[in-house]
């Protein structure tokens, strides 16, 4: 069965000043690879053609999140220095009900097979007491049931981004036109080092990446 996929993008975040311009096109590029998407987007940007039937609420995306294999996440990402359980991505509605590293308890994530966490600092761990524990939102979308996860440890480059995401999403294409989320971790070294080969010299723009799973 083809896999299906979800994609949650925040162009603009409610009480978060600045825009993440290049947000919807990485959500578009994503579309060219992964079938069968809902596209949940802040209902203020038009979406390129895509119709956009809901808003990316922590309900909708719990609720979608049980019959989705793939799950793309372009938008701002919060870290708790004292609790990581509280470190989240800012939805719609983060300020009402945030979306935390405890939400994902509350799903059923039989179907996951691999979540991109296009976000800054979700792979990055700010409590010093807890130096030593791999406890962010990379490791609690792997623990949650998603055998692969790519992360980032800290603030990614807004344009950038797309070009990572269109060529990791390319190379896990096999020649029938499938997604193999085995090559996860092969697809997101190719995709760092195109962009490493036009930045040698600013490892900031690139080495953000990682990923989580085997």
């Amino acid at each position: 069965m083809p896999s299906r996929g979800l994609i949650v993008e925040m162009a603009t975040t409610p009480g978060i000043p600045g825009r993440l311009d290049y947000v919807p096109y990485e959500a578009q590029a994503v579309t060219e690879f992964v079938p069968r998407v809902v596209w949940l987007a802040e209902p203020d940007f038009p979406g390129h053609g895509q119709v956009l039937e809901y808003i990316p609420t922590r309900a909708n995306v719990l609720a979608h999140l049980p019959d989705c294999s793939i799950a793309h996440y372009a938008c701002h990402g919060v870290t708790d220095p004292v609790d990581p359980s509280k470190r989240r991505l800012l939805l719609h509605d983060h300020l009402e009900e945030p979306f935390t590293v405890a939400s994902l308890a509350l799903v059923d994530l039989n179907q996951a097979q691999l979540a991109y966490l296009s976000a800054c600092n979700t792979a990055l761990n700010a409590a010093t007491d807890l130096i030593d524990e791999a406890i962010h939102l990379t490791t609690a979308f792997q623990l949650a049931g998603f055998p692969h996860v790519i992360g980032t440890m800290w603030e990614i480059n807004d344009q950038l981004a797309v070009e990572v995401a269109r060529t990791f999403y390319a190379r896990l294409q096999t020649s029938a036109g499938a997604l193999d989320v085995t090559r996860a971790a092969e697809a997101l070294h190719s995709s760092v080092r195109a962009i490493r080969n036009k930045f040698p010299n600013i490892p900031s723009l690139w080495a953000a990446y990682l990923h989580a799973g085997a």
